[in-house]
């Protein structure tokens, strides 16, 4: 499912949680968080905002005192900056102490399709991407332990560094993260504490089903520059209540082309069809429901999206719904909750000329298809259906705009 960022307070936090020790940080949303930091400390500032290579943007800050600090922060907090070609406004904070230290190592853990690699670095530290053959990379097996001698063998030998490396890779597969990068960590000069200078992490948004009690309520932030609307906020909290798959992101409000599309790769397969028509300007969302969610999930969904839909009052429309094939999915459990909202929102889909386009494979297909199509006629609304005789995106071609 879908890997996502979260951010750098939460990664830290959740780790110092894991080993039981605590994390002396703050997360500034606002102006009075700041005003809670120490007159007697010197700090370490930066935006946390799932952005990257924060310190080459003049956006790190280190050894300030705390009115420096709040200073900074007032001269930065909510201005508007071009990220990457990404333009976004500077909303959350991450403030910690900061640590004098000489050494700087990097690590990060990622899961492949049949491995767990791990990369490391004895040197570099933020700059070790432009140093890439100081890195050394080991494969570990699925289900298989990080053990002492993988680290020797990619010429890790201190004791306090193979603690560490151990010690995150624990956390990175308890927590069931898909990533996890410290770039750099360090050694308090004088106690030799671990302090974690920077740190990235994404996790399988499929996990919080799982994860409750490791994640608790965790935040899924949007990417840089990304603003959710309302219903888009609403989806994101449905998903991370079912074991299924529920995604919807706005991508041209003023477009003519809604889909409701089932299965992630069908999402795309659909997507990318619609664009090889030249229809790329007119797909006004991406959406998946796929995972077999359950009646309740189905109906809040579908009814979301038509809401949404329907808000937009440009007329000739097509709305698309379109699955592939998976076997433990009836038919039945999809399309009957789809013609409950459709009965509901009649009225306003004839006063808007929205069409219906149709593409269904998979239990019961037929019956079901025949049924949708018998309740469109009967509500007057404009359908075409396809089951799998026909090729996925054939569907698309009854599109005129």
């Amino acid at each position: 499912m879908a890997q996502l960022g979260i951010r750098e307070f939460d990664a830290k936090k959740m780790y110092f949680d894991f080993i039981w020790k605590s994390y002396d940080a703050y997360k500034i949303r606002w102006s009075e968080d700041i005003e809670n930091i120490s007159d007697k400390k010197e700090y370490v500032i930066k935006p946390d905002m799932l952005f990257w290579k924060r310190w080459k943007y003049g956006l790190v800050w280190v050894g300030l005192n705390k009115s420096e600090t709040i200073s900074w922060f007032h001269e930065k907090f909510q201005t508007t900056m071009d990220i990457e070609w990404v333009s976004g406004s500077l909303d959350i904070f991450l403030v910690e102490d900061y640590i004098p230290h000489t050494a700087e190592y990097y690590v990060s853990f990622s899961s492949e399709r049949d491995c767990d690699r791990v990369n490391f670095s004895l040197e570099w530290g933020v700059n070790v991407e432009e140093n890439w053959d100081s890195v050394s990379s080991i494969q570990i097996e699925l289900n298989k332990e990080l053990e002492i001698s993988d680290l020797n063998n990619i010429n890790i030998s201190d004791k306090k560094i193979i603690e560490t490396v151990i010690s995150l890779w624990k956390y990175y597969k308890t927590y069931w993260f898909v990533y996890l990068e410290v770039n750099p960590f360090c050694f308090h000069e004088k106690t030799w504490d671990l302090v974690l200078l920077d740190m990235v992490a994404k996790v399988d948004d499929q996990e919080f089903f799982k994860q409750k009690e490791n994640w608790h309520n965790l935040e899924i932030p949007n990417t840089f520059g990304f603003k959710e609307n309302p219903r888009e906020n609403y989806i994101t909290k449905l998903d991370q209540e079912t074991w299924a798959s529920l995604k919807f992101k706005v991508l041209n409000k003023d477009a003519k082309i809604w889909t409701l599309l089932a299965g992630g790769w069908w999402s795309l397969v659909m997507t990318d069809s619609l664009g090889s028509l030249w229809f790329a300007d007119e797909i006004w969302n991406y959406w998946e429901l796929s995972g077999n969610p359950n009646r309740d999930f189905t109906k809040a969904y579908t009814r979301t999206l038509l809401e949404q839909m329907l808000e937009n009052k440009i007329i000739w429309k097509y709305l698309i719904i379109a699955w592939a094939i998976a076997n433990f999915t009836d038919v039945a459990t999809t399309f009957a909750w789809i013609i409950d909202i459709l009965e509901e929102k009649q009225e306003e889909i004839l006063e808007q000329k929205i069409q219906i386009l149709i593409r269904r494979w998979g239990i019961n297909e037929k019956k079901w298809l025949e049924l949708i199509k018998t309740a469109c006629e009967k509500l007057n609304i404009p359908c075409k259906v396809a089951d799998s005789s026909e090729y996925m995106t054939d569907i698309l071609k009854n599109i005129k705009l």
